[in-house]
């Protein structure tokens, strides 16, 4: 009997092994989230940030990611941005959202409370996302913020 209960458990345990297959792609790229985000923002005015807007800026390390894309508002008329990280594997992740995390709090603790006020509720209700091994975080107004969670989401499903 107890033979038979140990090779039940040790069945079981092999099986749940078996089905740890991510509920997200780890293969999309940069571009196609972009094209994806972009279209749920909205914002035609959003840009593509340089590698030097990441390191000086948001005072992030371009290598700590596998790969990753920042659009942010170039006619200075809203503070809309979003910036979508990946990770090098899902357990990187977590590290990931800490650093987008961490930007955010250096946006808000350096926000000039007299500029544009009308636009400081996006910086205090932006949020960070994690599906699998990327990270969205997005500065944003409501409903454009959930549009854009949503298909990010939507775009890693797997």
């Amino acid at each position: 009997m107890k033979k038979t209960i140990c090779l039940l458990l040790a069945l079981l345990a092999l099986a749940g092994c078996g089905g740890s297959k991510s509920a997200y792609k780890n293969d999309v790229s940069m571009e196609e989230l972009a094209a994806v985000l972009d279209e749920a923002t909205g914002d035609a005015d959003l840009i593509a940030m340089q590698e030097s807007y990441l390191k000086n800026a948001m005072q992030l390390s371009p290598e700590q990611f596998a790969d990753y894309m920042v659009k942010i508002n170039a006619k200075g008329v809203n503070i809309d941005e979003y910036g979508v990280f990946k990770a090098a594997d899902e357990k990187e992740a977590a590290s990931v959202k800490a650093a987008a995390e961490g930007y955010l709090r250096f946006r808000l603790d350096t926000w000039m409370r007299e500029y544009m006020p009308e636009e400081l509720p996006k910086l205090e209700n932006a949020q960070v996302k994690v599906c699998g091994s990327y990270v969205l975080y997005a500065i944003l107004d409501e409903d454009a913020a959930q549009a854009v969670f949503d298909a990010f989401e939507a775009a890693l499903k797997a």
